[in-house]
């Protein structure tokens, strides 16, 4: 087997320059973010210091899967809103520009795993930290995607129909979009190393367990969504959704759990994708 010092090495910051340089990118995306009301103002800040800190524990590589992540989940959000404001608005708790708890579900596990590497410099790391950008861009994605299929999405526990843009709903457009979202990052990570001067089998492997982390990813954060995800019946309405209220006053909870939300279940999700690639990554 290959030796894995050099994956890590090549996820080392540079010189004083280098710093300044990434410390100004991460600064100058958050700043475009907010002004394309991509993010609130408090969400710019903190992806801000999640730029700063993935950068700071793991160089160039963990900042670049944030912008890969960031970049095309952006693109992805913006691509026919038209369509989809509609029913985001009527299923969703959240609409508009992402906040500070949104940023935090989706590079939360990435930095709970960078922390370890940069104490350790142990790669198994590098590999879960892109599994959790690989899974939080395999469900985006999915998300963005899935809800312009033609055909009806079914739940992921009782395989019956379900509204589009309901949590837990899956689609064959939403499937392939997961599995197009998690090679990106897959991919990324393998041209990363491959111009740091790493390469064969053990990087495909690599590659390959990325990928694969993101799809598991994305499939836990459907059943999670279907299963324990809180779901209201709607007082304008009468069909299911995620707002727990209307016009302030509290929509009857239908299925789940109260505090389990969005935020929550693509936190999870992705800790989970994480964390199951680093074990499967450590045995061999």
């Amino acid at each position: 087997m290959e030796n894995l010092i050099d994956y890590s090495a090549a996820a080392q910051t540079g010189s004083l320059l280098e710093h300044v340089i990434y410390l100004c990118l991460s600064l100058a995306g958050a700043t475009f973010a907010y002004r394309r009301k991509s993010l609130t103002f408090s969400a710019a800040l903190a992806a801000f210091f999640l730029g700063a800190a993935l950068y700071l524990t793991g160089g160039p590589l963990f900042f670049i899967l944030l912008m890969v992540f960031f970049l095309s989940s952006t693109f992805l959000s913006h691509f026919k809103a038209s369509l989809k404001e509609p029913i985001e608005a009527r299923i969703h708790a959240k609409s508009g520009p992402r906040d500070i708890f949104q940023v935090g579900a989706n590079g939360g596990a990435a930095l709970i795993m960078a922390v370890p590497f940069a104490i350790s410099q142990n790669p198994a790391y590098l590999v879960a930290v892109a599994a959790s950008f690989a899974a939080c861009n395999a469900d985006t994605w999915a998300s963005e995607i899935g809800i312009l299929s033609k055909k009806a999405p079914v739940s992921l526990i009782t395989l019956k129909p379900v509204s589009p843009g309901l949590s837990g709903g899956v689609s064959p457009l939403g499937f392939l979009a997961s599995l197009g979202g998690s090679a990106v990052v897959a991919l990324t990570y393998g041209l990363y190393q491959f111009a740091a001067g790493n390469s064969g089998l053990l990087l495909w492997m690599q590659i390959l367990m990325i990928a694969f982390g993101g799809l598991l990813g994305s499939i836990l954060d459907s059943l999670m969504g279907a299963a324990i995800q809180a779901k209201y019946i709607s007082r304008e309405t009468g069909e299911l959704t995620e707002q727990p209220d209307h016009n302030k006053i509290p929509n009857q909870l239908y299925s789940g759990i109260t505090f389990v939300n969005n935020d929550f279940v693509n936190f999870a999700s992705s800790l989970l994708a994480a964390i199951l690639v680093l074990v499967f990554v450590e045995l061999q």
